[in-house]
């Protein structure tokens, strides 16, 4: 055992006189590798953090396109298309947010059979009805 031990240390001791004279420039070595380590973290962080905000942005559209004003909805869709001009997603996104968007419209367009289905209550009698019962009122209240 003694002798494997003092063998792997006279191989280590004259590794290191070789490595002597590179030892200057060792710091400069272990900055650089830092420097490279930490720059794609910093990559690696923002290309995270952009496509959370993106996906933040497409829960907020898809909610726009779920409210009953017309306008929020169309606001909601083209929020939608303008995201998927964006170049933060990938394949696996654009998947998702197509199945997502096939059952958004399919909800929109039951919704708005349903609407066309239902009769509109009216305000007062229809037709000439109406202006008899309008000038009754009036006579009325004078």
């Amino acid at each position: 055992m003694g002798e494997w031990l003092r063998d792997t240390a006279d191989g280590i001791a004259h590794l290191l006189g070789l490595l002597e004279p590179f030892a200057p420039y060792a710091t400069a070595v272990v900055a650089f590798v830092a420097a490279a380590i930490a720059l794609l973290n910093l990559h690696h962080r923002r290309q995270a953090d952009s496509r959370a905000e993106w996906w933040r942005r497409v829960e907020y559209a898809m909610d726009l396109t779920r409210e009953e004003d017309k306008v929020g909805r169309n606001t909601g869709m083209q929020l939608l298309n303008h995201l998927l001009d964006d170049e933060r997603w990938d394949e696996a996104d654009v998947k998702m947010l197509s199945d997502a968007n096939e059952i958004l419209i399919s909800e929109l367009v039951d919704k708005l059979t349903l609407a066309a289905a239902e009769p509109r209550p009216s305000t007062g009698p229809p037709g000439l009805f109406r202006r008899l019962w309008y000038q009754a009122t009036r006579r009325r209240s004078k």
